[in-house]
């Protein structure tokens, strides 16, 4: 099950949307354009509006691209060139870090369609409780917020795919191939199991009230 937005150990969240997803893929420099988030609901009832984002340009200033959110067991795997804020999702190229060979798997592995996901890290600025349509419940719609971090995350596209590439060898740094070994290989991308130091045993939390206003 998919578990909408949860907190992170940073103090921010994170949004995992099953829509976000790979556009395009230039190996020779190696960019990747990608949706990293959309105005859907997500599996959880949970909605982060794109119009939302309030510090586009002062993310572009120092635009981090991490691998799963992951600040303390990985380096950035690359920087944000631009942002293109639309309507109902938010489109953005990577350039990744040349020369760096876990940047580098991690790009081959998007680049042949064996890892698809796309997840914001993010600081609510204004947010609000909505009922859920299906399921029963209610979810979390943000309405403004800032823009940490984008992060490339470990959903395989295929049941299976991952374990064959990793099989294979297309997966050479070490600690990378450690990490994604232990990754549960299908659709559901259930990447936030893993990874201790930053996303196991977070708990979503509740807003207490109707609305709530979040600041810094």
């Amino acid at each position: 099950m998919h578990p909408g937005i949860v907190p992170l150990p940073s103090g921010g969240f994170a949004s995992p949307h099953p829509n976000a997803r790979t556009l395009h893929t230039d190996p020779a420099k190696l960019l990747i354009r990608s949706v990293i988030t959309t105005a859907d609901a997500d599996r959880a009832g949970d909605v982060v509006v794109s119009t939302g984002i309030r510090n586009a340009e002062e993310f572009l200033l120092n635009p981090v691209v991490l691998w799963a959110h992951n600040r303390s067991q990985f380096p950035p795997i690359g920087a944000c060139e631009w942002l293109d804020v639309q309507p109902n999702r938010i489109v953005a190229e990577t350039r990744f870090a040349e020369g760096v060979p876990f940047a580098e798997d991690v790009f081959r592995l998007f680049e042949q369609g064996i890892l698809r996901g796309w997840s914001i890290g993010f600081v609510p600025r204004k947010a609000k409780r909505i009922p859920v349509p299906f399921g029963g419940g209610t979810g979390l719609r943000v309405e403004e917020w800032d823009l940490l971090e984008y992060s490339a995350v470990p959903i395989p596209e295929n049941p299976g795919a991952l374990t064959v590439a990793l099989q294979k060898g297309l997966v050479r740094d070490v600690p990378l191939k450690l990490w994604l070994s232990r990754v549960p290989d299908d659709r559901g991308g259930k990447w936030w199991r893993v990874g201790k130091d930053v996303l196991a045993g977070l708990v979503r939390e509740e807003v207490p009230e109707q609305e709530a206003v979040f600041s810094d």
